[in-house]
């Protein structure tokens, strides 16, 4: 027997490189397939259940991927779609600006304020004075 790794399938090695890095691995494989169902690896959890040997022989010399085809090629690619069409919100047509009418002027209203006709700041200020001083 050469001191070759263990191949698993991709999926599998994955999840026990990440089981590796999250727990440490003890030959105990029931409470290796806890924890990795624990932490959702089921594909790395199924197979050290039914691989037990070969997991106990990877543990000491260690795990490799099983060679697949290689991916993104060219072939993988899919071809351009059409872009999907906008959905968007119709937008009222601009409103075109026009010269205001001339305003006839108008009389300056005035407020009575207290029976007195004078308005404004200045007048209410003379009364102030005139009332407390």
């Amino acid at each position: 027997m050469s001191r070759e790794k263990i191949k698993v399938p991709g999926n599998v090695y994955e999840e026990l490189v990440a089981l590796e890095r999250e727990i440490h691995f003890t030959l105990d494989t029931q409470d290796t397939v806890k924890r990795a169902e624990d932490r959702g690896y089921m594909a790395a959890a199924n197979w050290i259940r039914n691989n037990e040997n070969a997991y106990k022989v990877g543990f000491s010399w260690g795990f490799e991927p099983e060679a697949e085809a290689p991916h993104s090629t060219m072939q993988d690619i899919p071809q351009r779609s059409e872009p999907m069409q906008r959905r968007t919100i119709a937008h009222p047509p601009p409103i075109q600006a026009t010269r205001p009418e001339p305003q006839t002027p108008r009389a300056p209203s005035r407020k009575s304020s207290s029976g007195s006709s004078s308005t404004g700041i200045v007048a209410g200020i003379k009364r102030w004075i005139n009332k407390y001083f």
